[in-house]
């Protein structure tokens, strides 16, 4: 699989007469009390879900939204009433909790039973060209572009994350991010097994990377900051687990990466711990263009041209062939991306 380079500075490039504070590996900064900012729920949308395959959609919702109270807003029910129709639901499919892992999306194994109920439920929606994509917080600015109707709620995910949902039918899809996969190339034997397929796409066990274009990227940076970034600079980056290819490349600028919490997630959110840490972030025009009404003297500069993020759309092998019907929605999502090529030294504020 070939991802296109970005123009970072390798390991071997860094100048070793550069100053190096002692300790500047990446850092997770203390744990930050945040407000609490309530869920979105889906806006409204053509599709509704039939009664029969209810269950299966709460079920689907806990797994994306991560807690009963945020599925049971999205479903608009109470939560006791999430909280026992999911307790009968999982009594009934004999379904077991899983221990926390690191890169795991889901919190219950499945069956084939489930599996199979999870397929059905995708396909009624994909006939109804409702697709269920998912993606970074980042992402929300090109999917509102792309004219694509409400879906789960968007998060930082590792791509095996991802993979995991996409494998389970719980999202018909999901935006993922090149510098992310590139660190999975990167990780040699242990890494995927990523096969060509046709002129552009790649098959990576048993999913489909369709690539999408290019995401810009910047820095949002604080009252008073100068360019270029001194070097060994603190940066802000979401959670290491969450986005290792976004890290990887701040550390190859000679930055130190100063990771987010991973319950930081929605505009608001990082809106807030921006405002406390007054640091730099890395991100791309359009996210920042949805933090600058809250961040006084703020202001966002390009980068360099070329320092981007390839984006993949990942979907299980023949989705597309047996759902045609869905192409233009691929098409809307690829032309997105071209206004958000911006000119290097433009600047927002």
């Amino acid at each position: 699989m070939h991802l296109p380079h970005h123009s970072a500075l390798s390991q071997e490039e860094i100048n070793p007469n550069s100053p190096r504070p002692e300790a500047w590996v990446h850092r997770t900064a203390a744990p930050l009390r945040l407000p609490s900012v309530s869920t979105t729920r889906y806006p409204a949308s053509r599709y509704r879900t039939p009664g029969v395959l209810e269950p299966i959609e709460l079920l689907d919702l806990l797994e994306l939204n991560g807690t009963t109270a945020a599925a049971a807003q999205a479903l608009g029910l109470s939560q006791p009433t999430v909280s026992r129709r999911s307790r009968r639901l999982i009594q009934e499919l004999n379904l077991k909790g899983q221990r926390p892992k690191a890169l795991q999306a889901l919190r219950y194994s499945e069956t084939t039973c489930l599996r199979l109920l999870r397929r059905a439920s995708q396909w009624h929606r994909l006939e109804a060209s409702a697709w269920r994509l998912g993606g970074s917080p980042w992402m929300q600015p090109l999917l509102h572009s792309a004219h694509h109707p409400g879906g789960p709620p968007l998060r930082f995910r590792h791509p095996r994350a991802w993979q995991e949902l996409v494998h389970s039918h719980c999202l018909d899809g999901a935006l993922v991010s090149g510098l992310d996969l590139r660190e999975l190339l990167a990780a040699g034997a242990d890494g995927p097994g990523f096969a060509p397929h046709g002129a552009a796409a790649v098959v990576w066990e048993g999913c489909r990377l369709q690539p999408l274009g290019s995401v810009p990227l910047g820095l949002l940076l604080p009252p008073g900051s100068t360019t270029p970034l001194e070097l060994w600079c603190e940066v802000v980056v979401p959670a290491q687990q969450d986005a290792p290819g976004l890290a990887s490349w701040v550390r190859q600028q000679q930055w130190r990466c100063l990771h987010a919490p991973r319950s930081c997630q929605r505009p608001g959110e990082w809106a807030v711990l921006l405002q406390q840490w007054r640091q730099p972030l890395v991100c791309p025009q359009g996210w920042a263009q949805l933090l600058l009404p809250t961040l006084a003297e703020w202001r966002w500069q390009a980068l360099p041209a070329g320092d981007s993020d390839p984006l993949w759309l990942l979907m299980l092998d023949g989705v597309r062939d047996e759902h045609p019907h869905l192409e233009p929605l691929v098409g809307r999502l690829a032309a997105a991306l071209e206004p958000s090529r911006v000119q290097p030294n433009t600047a927002t504020g």
